[in-house]
């Protein structure tokens, strides 16, 4: 066992409406864990440190900053809550839920408990910087992962509705590690069986009961049937994460999704998914742009793909970095959204169905620390008609030649462009515009997606104009039918 330290204890009782505060006993860098025996069999708060991840049993917990007000029938709170110094903005902690998730960690066999709020030193910026690259392997290392839906104010419900899966920290924190348990308030007597789904299987194990007539439900707190973010989800799990490229690009679409209290924790939540560790120090909490550039760069060097270009294709590009998508509005609550012509619109809104599938084919390449991609594919001079196809729809390009049997094509922002296929050498522009081919879609196999079908519209490409000599802007995007499958296979190859 590795070799602790007791930083902290206090008695149950003496928590109540306080403000808790274990920065004067710990030390800076290093792994602290509750102890369950002690708050389960002597009601005391008592906190380890380690220094490094322990080798033996423990749990971690998932949870969300801000989670479900007090339900004012809710009687459970025989020792009320406690805030943590530092963290003041989040919901106070309920020493009832931690009763709870205790019992549950023993029962799993494990006991002791990792929960950020208690184990992090929340006002030391020093040791939150070297928690979150830890994070990752915190989660993996832990014996059981222990999912509290609803906050650490209550214990969701059954059939609550939980902002869980909107949050950016929980898709690692249930990536990470697949002993994953869910833990909610059941009042409706005896589980007969365990609960199937068509991705997990949901076993009961009673934690807390409150007996009464059994009456129907459904399952809410991770979302309502084809939530885009359960979509999403299930395309992560089921694909074996970033292990695939079917699974990365479920991961960017999901960061894309989720929100934050800041906009640099959308990309270092995901970022031990891809077996990147970044020092946060080095970003501002508003700084998404610049972390995201240097969690795409170290992928792009370690052979991976630009996996984030496959769900964002129908989101507008981002200004001066277009390489990536707009980056969404985060905040403590709520959904990621951005802003359009409708005004702020929820993310989930604006990106195509994942059952669409994922793009097989998307490119390699390497990034520099502006956030210029450099990669190779099959590519085609355009000439811009000056024409634009009104209430233009994904499914414009079902033929490949015009009514004069010239080779076009229509972007998605309508534009109508002539593919000119014999290269530079007989058409010289002064800047130049691309058709390149980044992919086509397979679908993803999952009975969660519906049955397996071939989508004649599945072929993808990037519409890329030049700035400056050898320098591109993406504008807008391609969605092709099969029927320009033998005018892709006569393209060039370029380097962009």
């Amino acid at each position: 066992m590795s070799q602790s330290t007791a930083v902290y204890s206090t008695p149950l009782h003496s928590l109540r409406d306080t403000v808790l505060d274990i920065s004067p006993s710990a030390t800076p860098r290093r792994i602290r864990l509750l102890d369950c025996l002690q708050f389960l069999d002597h009601d005391i708060l008592a906190i380890h440190e380690y220094p490094d991840i322990p080798s033996f049993p423990y749990t971690a917990i998932s949870y969300v900053w801000k989670g479900l007000d007090v339900d004012p029938n809710h009687t459970d709170d025989k020792y009320g809550t406690f805030a943590v110094k530092g963290a003041e903005n989040g919901d106070p902690i309920s020493i009832d839920v931690l009763k709870h998730a205790c019992t549950a960690a023993v029962q799993n066999g494990t006991g002791y408990i990792w929960l950020d709020r208690l184990c992090i030193l929340q006002n030391d910026s020093d040791d939150k910087a070297w928690q979150i690259r830890q994070m990752y392997m915190i989660y993996k290392s832990c014996a059981v992962c222990i999912v509290l839906p609803g906050g650490v104010r209550r214990l969701a419900q059954f059939d609550e509705e939980t902002t869980w899966i909107q949050r950016s920290w929980t898709l690692q924190e249930v990536m990470a590690q697949s002993n994953v348990m869910i833990l909610y308030a059941w009042k409706y007597g005896k589980a007969l069986s365990g609960i199937k789904s068509v991705s997990a299987l949901f076993a009961y194990t009673e934690v807390i009961q409150e007996g009464k007539k059994f009456t129907s439900f459904s399952i809410k707190f991770f979302g309502r049937a084809k939530d885009p973010n359960v979509s999403a989800l299930l395309a992560v799990l089921d694909n074996g994460g970033t292990q695939s490229e079917a699974g990365a690009q479920a991961v960017w679409r999901c960061s894309l999704m989720r929100t934050s209290s800041f906009p640099v924790d959308t990309v270092l939540s995901i970022m031990g998914l891809f077996g990147v560790t970044l020092d946060p120090r080095d970003f501002q909490k508003g700084d998404r742009r610049g972390a995201t550039i240097a969690l795409a760069k170290e992928i792009l060097r370690k052979g991976g793909r630009a996996s984030w270009l496959a769900p964002s294709l129908s989101l507008p590009p981002a200004k001066g970095l277009s390489a990536f998508p707009e980056f969404p509005h985060v905040s403590v609550a709520g959904q990621a959204t951005l802003t359009t012509e409708e005004g702020d619109r929820p993310v989930t809104e604006l990106l195509p169905r994942v059952g669409e599938g994922w793009l097989e084919g998307v490119p390699t390449g390497v990034m520099d620390d502006t956030g210029y991609f450099t990669f190779s594919g099959p590519a085609a001079l355009l000439v811009p008609t000056g024409l634009r196809k009104k209430d233009h729809t994904l499914y414009d390009n079902k033929s490949p030649l015009d009514a004069n049997g010239q080779l076009q094509v229509v972007a998605m922002d309508g534009a109508i462009w002539r593919i000119h296929l014999d290269g530079e050498e007989t058409y010289r522009p002064a800047r130049r515009a691309f058709i390149v081919f980044i992919g086509a879609l397979v679908h993803y196999t999952s009975p969660a997606f519906g049955a397996c079908y071939v989508d004649p519209y599945r072929y993808r490409a990037l519409l890329l104009e030049e700035d400056e000599p050898g320098k591109f802007h993406r504008t807008s995007y391609f969605a092709l039918h099969e029927a320009y499958v033998p005018y892709i296979k006569r393209c060039k190859t370029y380097t962009f």
